[in-house]
C-alpha cells in the first residue's frame, strides 16, 4: 500500500506541475496578446495623431490659398472700379464731343 500511496503523491505532483506549465503557458499568451494589444494601440495613436497632423497642415493650406483668392478678388474688385470710373468720364467726354459735332454741323 506504501507504493500504491506513493504513486498517487507522485501523481498528484506530476498533475500540479502540468497545471502549473499548463498556466504559465496560459498567462505567456495572455501576456503576449496584452503586449500585441499594447502595441496595436500605440499605431492606431500614431496613425490618428499623423492624420490630426496631415488635417492639420491641409487647414493652413487652404486658409493660405484663401487668404491669397480673397486678396486676388480684392484687387480685381478695385480694378473693376477703377475701370468703371474711367468708362464713366470717357463717356462724359464722348457725350461732350458729341454735342460739341452736333452743335457744328
Amino acid at each position: 500500500m506504501a507504493t500504491s500511496s506513493g504513486n498517487s503523491s507522485i501523481q498528484n505532483s506530476g498533475s500540479s506541475e502540468e497545471d502549473l506549465q499548463v498556466l504559465m503557458v496560459v498567462d505567456e499568451r495572455k501576456r503576449k496578446r496584452m503586449q500585441s494589444n499594447r502595441e496595436s494601440a500605440r499605431r492606431s495613436r500614431m496613425r490618428k495623431q499623423k492624420h490630426l497632423d496631415d488635417l492639420i497642415g491641409q487647414v493652413t493650406q487652404l486658409k493660405k490659398e484663401n487668404s491669397n483668392i480673397l486678396s486676388s478678388i480684392n484687387i480685381t474688385t478695385q480694378q473693376y472700379a477703377n475701370v468703371e470710373a474711367e468708362n464713366s468720364v470717357l463717356r462724359a467726354q464722348m457725350m461732350e464731343l458729341s454735342q460739341r459735332f452736333v452743335l457744328r454741323h
